[in-house]
């Protein structure tokens, strides 16, 4: 990511890739999008983007780019995967891969995109991305001098960011929870 967050699972609008996304297990929030309106990502061409096709991916944002921690779920998220394949089995792993399991995941359909009207648009916070707000109305920010504002209550914010600023670009996507998985009895296996 351009800013430093916490990692998700972007998954895509199929429930085959929010199911993938659960079955692996972390990193703890996914993100069910359509993509960006200036272009899809390739995770949602061909049958990866067919409900009807056995072809699933998924796109696993470590954190921010060059960040040491990104690694650390990066190789969690290859090794849950390969376990999950059937590709290796755990003895196979690196010791220090596997990372512990979040207690919870949630899982976050975005209902909107906040795209940037003009050169003029600023944040009202220092947000990093997964900040929930609980009451619709929330000022968020500023579009060419219109507030923008949450549009319903527990409004998640997702991947904002400014670093691409320019009339036309996504500064930030608006996300309503859609479930919380409890992984606590996964995790004592």
């Amino acid at each position: 990511m351009h800013e430093k967050s916490l990692p998700l699972i972007v998954a895509g609008p199929l429930d085959k890739g929010a199911e993938l996304a659960v079955q692996l297990g972390t990193p703890a929030t996914v993100i069910r999008d359509e993509g960006h309106p200036e272009g899809r990502r390739m995770r949602d061409y061909e049958g990866f983007g067919d409900a009807a096709s056995p072809k699933n991916a998924l796109l696993i944002e470590c954190g921010q780019h060059w960040e040491a921690r990104a690694v650390d779920v990066a190789r969690d998220s290859t090794a849950r995967f390969l376990l999950l394949a059937g590709i290796v089995d755990a003895s196979d792993l690196p010791a220090d891969w596997l990372r512990p399991l979040p207690d919870e995941m949630r899982v976050v359909s975005v209902t909107q995109p906040v795209v940037a009207k003009s050169m003029d648009f600023r944040f009202a916070g220092a947000y990093t991305g997964l900040e929930v707000f609980d009451r619709a109305g929330a000022v968020i920010g500023w579009n060419d001098g219109v507030a923008v504002t949450t549009t319903y209550d527990d409004c998640m914010l997702v991947m904002p960011s400014l670093r691409q600023l320019r009339p036309g670009v996504t500064v930030v996507r608006l996300g309503r929870i859609e479930r919380r998985i409890d992984l606590t009895p996964r995790k004592s296996r």
